[in-house]
């Protein structure tokens, strides 16, 4: 099973007909309600968002006790589930205004032109697309059935513990985060071109080198 089997229809559709296909229709959800996504297949989902920790900050022995004790807490998962991440453009308009009013009110001729860089500096990395953070998630699934919509989110709540167990912090997606996951997977609000030089060249030998 594909990770977003929950947002796009696998049904095959004739080619002359998915010119014709609206939205809605291409988009396998039927809807999101509290904490699970009802696809038009009769599947529910669940997703479960995982906070990172920095493991630069944690020495050899810390990240080996980490890594035994999550296997521990997982090998007791006895049902499928998916592990995704995805980057999310990250809003820096609030600092640039903070460093914007800091710029407008200091004296300082030195610390206006350390401001002055620093604002000049993050524009480009926000039109770069470099401003952006890893979301990870855990998607766990059910038929649709009787007591469905309970096992499951008992399921996510008892899964999300795990990490908890492991001071990773996790918890189970409402509504909003599941509609806002959806979207910056089908709909991506922000791209970047690359800046690599791709024109073909032909290296030539000079003096015994190639330039």
């Amino acid at each position: 099973m594909n990770i977003f089997d929950s947002l796009f229809n696998k049904k095959k559709v004739p080619a002359l007909d998915v010119r014709g296909q609206t939205a809605q229709e291409f988009i396998n959800v039927r809807d999101i309600k509290g904490k699970i996504l009802f696809t038009k297949d009769n599947q529910l989902f669940a997703y479960i968002k995982i906070h990172p920790i920095s493991l630069e900050l944690l020495s050899r022995k810390e990240k080996e006790q980490i890594s035994r004790q999550l296997t521990t807490e997982l090998s007791t998962e006895g049902k499928p589930f998916k592990f995704f991440a995805i980057s999310r453009p990250i809003d820096i308009s609030a600092l640039i205004n903070d460093l914007q009013d800091t710029y407008s009110g200091s004296n300082d001729l030195i610390q206006k032109r350390l401001l002055k860089e620093s604002v000049k500096t993050i524009h480009e990395f926000a039109t770069t697309g470099e401003v952006v953070e890893r979301q990870f998630y855990v998607i766990i699934w059910q038929k649709s059935g009787e007591d469905a919509q309970r096992e499951l989110l008992k399921r996510a709540g008892e899964l999300a513990g795990k990490f908890e167990a492991c001071n990773i912090r996790a918890e189970v997606c409402e509504q909003s985060q599941i509609v806002q996951l959806c979207n910056l997977f089908a709909n991506p609000s922000f791209g970047y071109a690359e800046d690599s030089d791709i024109t073909p060249t032909v290296p030539l030998l000079n003096n015994g080198g190639a330039t």
